[in-house]
């Protein structure tokens, strides 16, 4: 009977195949900067008009900054498989990287692996379980959220209301090239820091002088100094800002930073050393403030995936893919779920590469592919569960 259901499945998504590559570069060369609200929105109305006969029940947490996040139900389930995929990008409306072209088997555009490609595989799976009649049955969950690429700020407490109903997460970032999954990551810290001085002409005199450019210098210094303090730790200070001018002394200058670790256990340890750095002032009438403006905890690997890796791997040798493991030091929404315990696998959306950058990219025979594998995987994971689930 299941091998009669992925027989039907893979003509049903062959015959979706145009389709599905038409509503990736529709919604792909519609703008979606995280901070572009009414283009996020116009991403959640095209979502939606597709969703409206899969999952009949659509719950949204609303923002005031960012765009609403989106949550849709199959049914009131006590727990559900669940399935993510956030809706905005990093590429600002003035930026030149904004429609996508096709070169082969490549669709190059913005987004194209991180994340539309993933939304587009979600939409055709379940199209795709509602084809073949099982759809209504299955306890699927999945959340649509804005602000991935701003941190997660504002949908962080939305996933970790919802892990709570997790019997499994599947997230649809990119794969890598050669077909992996994700079973880890690291953890995050988004931060901001902020050095103060006190403004003047240059031509009262440059000897003594407080300037916060030079006490930000300071800091970056220290805090650049930090990486490999602990194992596997990173931190990159990667824009500054600050002064007006050559003439004048600068009164505050501001630092973005990000943290990444395996071991939560770390971020803490990291923290105090950064507080002592802070209690540390190297130019005179200097003082500088340190902000943590978002963050994710590792998601580490643990026993309770090994399961879903061997059903995904499995799944994927029947249907002729090979699906190797990885461990990415980036970090996704999957964070929140596998941080909890939940078993959680990432990077089920389709083959990419150069993501955040204007050669990102897709492989266009890795949507069919990872979609077909993504249906098929639930489908055997359901009958794993049975139906005592209501």
């Amino acid at each position: 009977m299941v091998r009669k259901i992925i027989r039907e499945i893979r003509s049903f998504l062959e015959s979706k195949r145009d389709e599905q590559l038409q509503f990736l570069i529709t919604i792909c060369n519609q703008n979606s900067y995280s901070f572009n609200r009414s283009g996020v929105e116009k991403i959640a109305a095209m979502i939606d008009k597709q969703m409206q006969d899969l999952l009949p029940i659509h719950e949204i947490d609303p923002q005031p900054k960012f765009a609403d996040h989106h949550i849709y139900r199959s049914n009131e389930w006590q727990k559900y498989i669940y399935l993510a995929g956030h809706m905005d990008t990093v590429f600002p409306p003035e930026h030149p990287f904004q429609a996508c072209r096709i070169d082969q088997d490549l669709l190059y555009g913005p987004g194209t692996g991180d994340m539309k490609g993933g939304l587009t595989v979600i939409i055709y799976t379940l199209k795709t379980l509602q084809h073949v009649g099982i759809l209504k049955d299955l306890p699927i969950s999945v959340i649509f959220n804005s602000d991935e690429e701003a941190g997660s700020k504002t949908s962080a407490s939305l996933f970790a209301r919802e892990r709570e109903k997790a019997l499994i997460a599947l997230v649809t970032e990119c794969a890598g090239l050669k077909n992996e999954m994700v079973i880890s990551r690291n953890g995050k810290l988004g931060a901001r820091l902020r050095s103060y001085g006190k403004a003047r002409h240059v031509g009262f005199g440059t000897h003594e002088k407080s300037s916060a450019i030079l006490e930000i210098s300071n800091k970056i210094i220290a805090l650049e100094s930090l990486n490999n303090s602990l194992p596997d730790f990173s931190l990159n200070v990667g824009k500054i800002e600050g002064g007006l001018g050559p003439a004048t002394i600068p009164s505050e200058a501001t630092g973005y930073i990000d943290m990444r670790w395996t071991d939560d256990a770390h971020e803490n340890i990291i923290l105090q050393k950064i507080a002592e750095i802070m209690a540390v002032n190297h130019q005179p009438g200097c003082h500088s403030e340190f902000e943590v403006l978002n963050s994710r905890p590792a998601m580490p690997y643990t026993g309770r995936n090994r399961g879903l890796i061997e059903l995904v791997q499995n799944t994927g040798e029947e249907l002729g893919l090979q699906i190797p493991t990885e461990h990415r030091r980036g970090t996704s929404d999957a964070n929140f779920f596998g941080s909890y315990g939940v078993p959680t696998l990432d990077g089920l959306g389709p083959l990419s590469e150069h993501d955040h950058t204007e050669n990102e990219y897709i492989r266009i025979s890795s949507l069919f592919e990872r979609t077909l594998l993504l249906s098929v995987c639930i489908l055997k994971y359901a009958e794993t569960i049975g139906s005592g689930n209501e």
